[in-house]
């Protein structure tokens, strides 16, 4: 009889009090909202700036432009083709049967088969196209060399690379290779030729190393930009060979800084990028950091401190892509700094989310103090 009495008593205060019940439940669901709208993951939209000395993606769009127009290349070594076709003009004072050949087929006779090919004078690497699903690993720069280098792997559409030798000789160099209908050399013996086309052509169809030996052109612009990609790794694993519990992971960063949601979050050096599905979509830009002769040291005043520390050289990479949480930290399994996207965080800022939450709580604590000291006092 008694809670009965008391729910009686408390129909009668709402009906008393309909319009500050009315504000109070009002009040409860927008803070459950801006709650609910303020900590729940939501995916959005991040970009960033990276300096890395390597990293690794998957091509996802067909006839995608990696490379373009890479003038001046002194050397390119190609490791890991199995079988290639050769057509023009041979020339050899070692080998005299192939200056009757117009086309050689070559084909692999052991695992690091390599192709080496010496430019006589200016030659150029018009492109290279990537197929779709075609997987790009450890693209990196090497400024003491001043060479580009990366592992390609088709899957299932031929990759083409395309030359312009520009009306000169090249110089081939064939280690551990067979010609088809030649006498077989020693394997240890390369075979050298010189080779005269107008256009330079390779099909890939399976996992190959390519080595660019660039020029010293520091204004020339070789990556192009909007690469639709995924599976983006900055990172390298570093294999002990004796068992896999000791393999490592490690992170190829050097600095960067990502947007979302925001706000930003700073990478130094080692430090790992996790970020959460789709995560990396777009390449915007890829930039080679050359080392500068004239200045390869950066000098800091601290105080009465003088640090010396050296010029960050590698590659420079721009991107975007869509996540609804980013987490930096030397160790991958313990991050410690995150972004985290919201519905609030689209619009506003983290200042005024935590704002909008702290008053609507307050409002709710008034509210409920107002509520309980006139119901206690209503007869």
């Amino acid at each position: 009889m008694k809670s009965k009495h008391n729910f009686k008593s408390f129909w009668r205060f709402i009906r008393k009090n309909l319009k500050f019940c009315t504000v109070f439940i009002v009040a409860l669901a927008l803070v459950f909202l801006s709650i609910f709208w303020g900590i729940i993951p939501v995916k959005q939209n991040f970009e960033g700036n990276l300096l890395v000395k390597s990293f690794s993606f998957t091509c996802q769009e067909n006839e995608s432009l990696l490379l373009k127009n890479v003038y001046n290349l002194s050397r390119i070594d190609l490791s890991g083709l199995k079988k290639l076709t050769l057509a023009g003009i041979f020339s050899s004072l070692a080998d005299p049967e192939l200056n009757k050949r117009e086309r050689l087929e070559i084909e692999s006779i052991r695992e690091n088969s390599t192709l080496r090919i010496t430019p006589t004078a200016d030659f150029i690497l018009q492109e290279l196209r990537l197929q779709k699903e075609t997987r790009v690993k450890n693209l990196k720069y090497a400024p003491f060399y001043n060479r580009l280098a990366y592992s390609l792997q088709p899957n299932s559409q031929p990759v083409n690379l395309s030359f312009n030798p520009s009306g000169n000789p090249i110089k081939i160099t064939l280690s551990g290779y067979k010609i088809a209908n030649f006498p077989l050399k020693k394997e240890d013996i390369p075979l050298e030729f010189n080779l005269s086309t107008t256009e330079f052509r390779l099909e890939i169809q399976q996992a190959i190393d390519v080595d660019l030996q660039l020029s010293q052109d520091k204004e020339q612009p070789i990556f192009w930009r909007n690469i639709k990609v995924n599976n983006v790794r900055f990172e390298r694993p570093i294999i002990t060979g004796n068992n896999v519990r000791d393999d490592l992971v490690e992170s190829t960063i050097i600095s960067g800084n990502i947007r979302m949601a925001q706000q930003d979050l700073k990478l130094e050096k080692n430090q790992f990028l996790i970020v959460e599905k789709p995560g990396v979509e777009i390449l915007n830009q890829i930039k080679i950091i050359r080392e500068d002769t004239n200045q390869n040291l950066k000098l800091k005043t601290t105080g009465e401190n003088l640090q010396i520390s050296e010029a960050s050289q590698g590659l420079e990479v721009s991107v975007s892509g869509n996540t609804n949480s980013i987490q930096v930290g030397l160790n991958p399994r313990l991050p410690i700094a995150q972004i985290q996207g919201s519905f609030l965080s689209r619009y506003l800022g983290s200042e005024a989310i935590v704002a909008i939450i702290s008053f609507s709580a307050g409002l709710i604590v008034s509210l409920l103090s107002w509520l309980f000291d006139n119901f206690a006092a209503s007869p």
